[in-house]
């Protein structure tokens, strides 16, 4: 049996293997015996909520098909980010001046033109 069923169980969570305290590789049998030795610590008589708690998780991972729907409810974690590449510099980089930047501009848009009265004429409909 796992370390998790040595401990209380938690019945905080709707994470079945928790509140049974298995984890999701442990064999049927397993399953069971932490199944059965909570509602002997938790019996119906006693405790009725933490023992519909109980059953409720039981029922979900006592069968095959029951069991693959609860993995593929749980939440898992995600995957492991991929390392970052290493960081090289590159001293092949120009570096430009704000009046360099300014000159190109004139040349490939609208930046060169003093005279602006086209903008300005009548419209004609």
């Amino acid at each position: 049996m796992s370390d998790l069923a040595q401990t209380a169980p938690d019945f905080t969570v709707t994470d079945p293997y928790r509140i049974l305290g298995v984890q999701p590789g442990d064999a049927k049998a397993e399953i069971k015996r932490a199944y059965f030795k909570l509602i002997k610590q938790y019996p119906p008589e006693k405790d009725a909520e933490k023992f519909k708690i109980i059953r409720g998780a039981y029922e979900k991972l006592k069968s095959e098909t029951r069991r693959a729907e609860t993995d593929a409810l749980l939440p898992k974690p995600p995957p492991p980010l991929p390392a970052a590449p290493p960081r090289t510099f590159n001293a092949g980089v120009i570096r430009l001046k704000p009046t360099d930047a300014l000159l190109a501009l004139k040349h490939i848009g609208d930046l060169g033109r003093s005279n602006f009265s086209d903008d300005f004429q009548e419209i004609n409909w």
